[in-house]
């Protein structure tokens, strides 16, 4: 059985990645109205980053220790916590790096995904 956590990581990091690759564009286009200025808060940023790492750790890190998570997959997801948490700090390359950060941990709840759903069937 696939793990509902690591679909809602996976959806969350991925939704992530895509909100810090294409808002700067959009914001730079001016498409963006009133209505959606939202997206650009800091405190919505800062839920999303809290809801992705609240994933990590219930799904990765805790599954991690019991026995049911790769180390690779998990050394995969905390990297891409650590870039999406420090991100701020980098200058230009902060949007390089939230969306490496996004996408490394959607990349980790995928294997993991995998992981189970091939134990799963064999």
């Amino acid at each position: 059985m696939i793990d509902k956590l690591d679909i809602l990581g996976l959806s969350t990091s991925l939704l992530c990645a895509i909100h810090c690759a294409v808002l700067p564009l959009l914001l730079s286009l001016g498409y963006m109205g009133q209505s959606l200025q939202w997206l650009d808060h800091p405190l919505f940023e800062l839920c999303v980053a809290l809801l992705t790492s609240v994933f990590v750790y219930a799904s990765l890190v805790r599954g991690y220790f019991k026995g049911n998570v790769r180390r690779h997959t998990l050394f995969i997801a905390l990297f891409g916590l650590l870039l999406v948490i420090i991100h701020h700090f980098l200058g230009r390359w902060t949007t390089l790096a939230v969306v490496s950060g996004g996408l490394l941990i959607a990349l980790a709840h995928f294997q993991n995904i995998l992981v189970h759903h091939g134990a799963s069937r064999a």
